[in-house]
């Protein structure tokens, strides 16, 4: 079982344009305030991230940043859209908005940088 599994996310559309992957704020994600752990925000987006960027090629990510603007709470659920930022042939940056529901929002910003293989997958 992979981590994603393990925090019950799922992933709602898979595409180069736009990825979409959802989890649910359960009492075993919260932090010592009683709001979801940044960590668990943090994995969110990167499952979203991992899979985007691994669609049309082979990557690693290289370099991450995850800014936090508003908490989420118990019961929330949160939808990490990710979209390219810039996808060139050996490296891709994208961003990921973690959203609270669909057109909820925006809980937290992550920015990512993957190195590429093209057409290797």
């Amino acid at each position: 079982m992979g981590l994603a599994q393990t925090l019950g996310m799922q992933v709602l559309d898979a595409s180069p344009e736009s990825t979409r992957v959802r989890l649910r704020v359960t009492e075993a994600g919260l932090n010592v305030h009683g709001t979801a752990h940044g960590g668990l925000l943090f994995s969110l987006a990167d499952e979203a991230f991992a899979i985007i960027s691994n669609l049309k090629a082979q990557a690693v990510a290289v370099e991450t940043h995850l800014s936090f603007f508003r908490p989420a709470r118990p019961g929330d659920e949160l939808v990490a859209v990710a979209t390219p930022e810039r996808v060139g042939r050996t490296l891709a940056t994208y961003r990921v908005e973690v959203r609270r529901g669909e057109e909820g929002e925006v809980l937290a910003l992550f920015l990512g940088t993957v190195s590429r293989r093209a057409g290797v997958s």
